[in-house]
């Protein structure tokens, strides 16, 4: 059991200060959470002015394990991905052991259905490995956590993702949160069927 976990998931989750509770909805050990070898770096640049989210990225890095490096010539099948991407992609594709992978560009989703539309491949693990998007972790969070504990946090970074900021708040009841977030799995799946639903 493997986990993929990309930047932009983190980075978000990491302004929630949401990491911990992702670790433990994952039901993998820690270490077999896989992250990009670029995102120390990346993060800790990004964050640096957030120092509290800071310490919850740095907390969750001492947990997780790198990458491996991939196949040049399975990456080279995801061209029209960037580089951390096409890294996963070709991890994914490539690991009969990785069973699950998180992420929160909405973008690479749409280009990654688009390839596995050609790719048998890439359909193939689809099909077999769960993806979970922003949207269908936080409803998965939301059910094992409850909704005033997550709330609380998702307001703290809400400005670190448009969908985090209509879907949580101070008022917000938990109705408007599930509605909200399914609303726009809804419009991830429309584009990326292979996303879990939640």
């Amino acid at each position: 059991m493997i986990v993929l976990a990309d930047n932009d998931i983190v980075h978000k989750l990491a302004r929630c200060e949401l990491l911990p509770e992702l670790l433990i909805w994952l039901k993998a050990p820690p270490a077999k959470v896989w992250v990009l070898p670029s995102m120390p770096f990346v993060l800790r640049r990004k964050l640096k002015a957030d120092t509290v989210a800071l310490a919850c990225l740095e907390s969750f890095l001492k947990l997780v394990k790198p990458i491996p490096a991939a196949a040049i010539t399975s990456m080279a099948r995801f061209e029209q991905l960037d580089m951390g991407e096409r890294q996963m992609l070709a991890i994914l594709v490539d690991d009969a052991h990785v069973t699950q992978m998180v992420t929160g560009d909405k973008r690479a989703l749409k280009l990654i259905g688009d390839i596995a539309s050609t790719d048998q491949a890439l359909a193939g693990r689809l099909a077999t490995a769960r993806v979970d998007c922003l949207e269908s972790i936080m409803l998965g969070l939301i059910e094992q956590f409850g909704f005033a504990a997550i709330n609380f946090k998702a307001t703290r970074g809400a400005k670190a993702d448009g969908v985090l900021g209509i879907s949580f708040g101070a008022k917000r009841p938990e109705a408007h949160a599930v509605e909200a977030l399914t609303s726009y799995l809804a419009g991830v799946r429309a584009d990326a069927a292979f996303v879990a639903k939640s």
